[in-house]
């Protein structure tokens, strides 16, 4: 059931539909949206990853786990980007007193959900929701928590799975000399598809529980997978681009990395609201046809 109606979903993925998408993002105002969900990220990126770092002491969860993953998810960002971010993760100084350390959590945890919350307000225009519909602040506020919170509980997670699939890996390669390169080959690709997976089941559970309503039947999945794949593609280009025709250092000096990380934060704010609007689109094509969609 589940794979006839994803398969619906790309039949009904024409060009006219796509004409659809692209006039919707007009009138939604997607660019504007990203160019406000990129300001609420970078504001929040520190004090998410101060979250994450200090969940990481709480749990006693090893650093090379997480850093395996972050490396994976970084090697698709422009250059200045992870060093920039290694940077402030090597300047960092958690506390030590466990009290202290709740304290911190619980303060990060609090400015990251705004960047949630933007994103939220752009499901909500998305997904056209009439004022009336709106969840109130406090129940907007609380959601954005539990998603902000589900979101690093699943980078600790993927970050294990990163972790044993590796100690696999290594068992494998010590076991067998003939296909050992052969098999590294191939678990470098899987480990890219690892990622994107964990990226867009980020980006569905974004697209179910953003919006202050949620119409049942409306797609998901299949709008994360391709928000997904257009994250990578359009990082990839974006750090081609930077690396060979833009003189960010010449322009912007000692800020140039920082405004890399904020025009990659906007393009890739502005690829999970494509991807949501090709679910809502899509899905409006598919029930203008009678089907039975997600």
């Amino acid at each position: 059931m589940f794979s006839t109606r994803f398969i619906r979903f790309f039949r009904h993925l024409n060009f006219q539909v796509l004409q659809q998408v692209v006039k919707e993002s007009g009138e939604h105002r997607l660019p504007g949206l990203a160019a406000e969900m990129a300001y609420n990220n970078l504001l929040a990126l520190f004090p998410t990853l101060a979250a994450v770092l200090t969940t990481i002491g709480m749990l006693n969860i090893s650093q090379d786990q997480v850093d395996a993953l972050a490396h994976q998810v970084l090697n698709f960002a422009p250059e200045q980007v992870p060093l920039l971010l290694k940077e402030f993760t090597g300047q960092i100084k958690l506390p030590q007193s466990r009290e202290v350390v709740y304290i911190s959590f619980l303060v990060s945890l609090w400015l990251a959900s705004g960047a949630t919350s933007a994103a939220m307000n752009a499901m909500d225009e998305i997904y056209q929701i009439p004022p009336n519909l709106k969840q109130p602040f406090w129940k907007a506020k609380l959601i954005s928590l539990l998603l902000t919170i589900a979101t690093i509980g699943l980078v600790l997670t993927a970050s294990l799975l990163v972790f044993i699939s590796d100690l696999i890996v290594q068992f494998v390669l010590d076991s067998t000399q003939i296909f050992g390169a052969i098999f590294l080959s191939a678990w470098s690709w899987l480990r890219w598809l690892l990622t994107l997976m964990i990226i867009a089941y980020a980006f569905s559970i974004i697209y179910r529980h953003g919006p202050s309503q949620w119409f049942n039947g409306t797609p998901i999945m299949p709008g994360a997978i391709i928000g997904a794949l257009l994250w990578a593609g359009v990082s990839k280009l974006f750090r081609v681009y930077v690396s060979n025709f833009g003189n960010y250092n010449l322009t912007y000096g000692a800020l140039s990395a920082g405004i890399v990380l904020l025009l990659w934060l906007n393009l890739s704010s502005l690829v999970l609201l494509i991807g949501a609007q090709l679910n809502v689109t899509v899905g409006k094509a598919m029930r203008a046809n009678n089907h039975n969609y997600f």
